[in-house]
């Protein structure tokens, strides 16, 4: 039989198809005994669960906030939500995406607290320093205009909802496309498109506002 080609055009056998459903299985199935571990008391399966996911949990808060103290307090937020929650694990998806779910509802949850004061790495979405005019033997000058520019970029994410700063850094910080972040977050695709569509129109609206009018 003819391996069909995967999406890097080098043929995959039906038996090596098998064998990572096999593997993906077995991994579900380790989830699942991990999870009854937690959910009997076990501490030791608990800091399983911590070693092996906080540089996920991190990551992923990271791309949310520029702080350590908060993406500290969303970390640990997420592992207590997930240490209650474990009874409710079934081992259909692995805990690592489990728990992303848990991370993007956790920072969802913080941006709304912290309306006041936006902390999103969006700094991309603002006016670029690529576009300044270079102040040639003038380092400290351009370090001026970078900052400014980063500054006026967050400040125009304080003008943007928390659902639609949430959308955004998924979509354009992680790259994650419509369904998965529908997957993430629990909104629809069709939430989640309109969201985004809005999100950027209003990004490019508020960047079109004169400078002194967006702070």
């Amino acid at each position: 039989m003819q391996a069909e080609p995967n999406r890097t055009g080098v043929g995959r056998s039906a038996g090596g198809e098998q064998s990572v459903r096999d593997e993906t299985a077995d991994h579900l199935a380790g989830d699942r005994l991990l999870a009854s571990r937690v959910v009997a008391g076990d501490d030791d399966a608990f800091a399983e669960v911590v070693r092996s996911h906080h540089a996920l949990v991190v990551r992923i808060a990271g791309r949310f906030f520029r702080h350590a103290d908060v993406i500290e307090d969303v970390e640990q937020e997420v592992f207590v939500k997930a240490h209650g929650a474990f009874a409710g694990y079934r081992g259909e998806v692995p805990i690592g995406h489990w728990l992303s779910r848990i991370t993007v509802n956790a920072c969802y949850d913080q941006l709304r607290r912290r309306r006041s004061r936006p902390e999103v790495a969006f700094s991309q979405l603002g006016p670029g320093g690529d576009d300044a005019p270079p102040f040639a033997g003038d380092d400290g000058m351009r370090h001026w205009r970078d900052e400014e520019a980063r500054i006026d970029a967050e400040n125009l994410l304080g003008r943007v909802s928390a659902a639609d700063r949430t959308v955004l850094t998924l979509l354009v910080l992680e790259g994650l496309t419509v369904a998965e972040v529908a997957g993430l977050t629990g909104w629809s695709v069709a939430n989640v498109k309109i969201r985004a569509f809005r999100a950027r129109n209003r990004i490019r609206a508020l960047l079109a506002e004169p400078a002194a009018g967006r702070r």
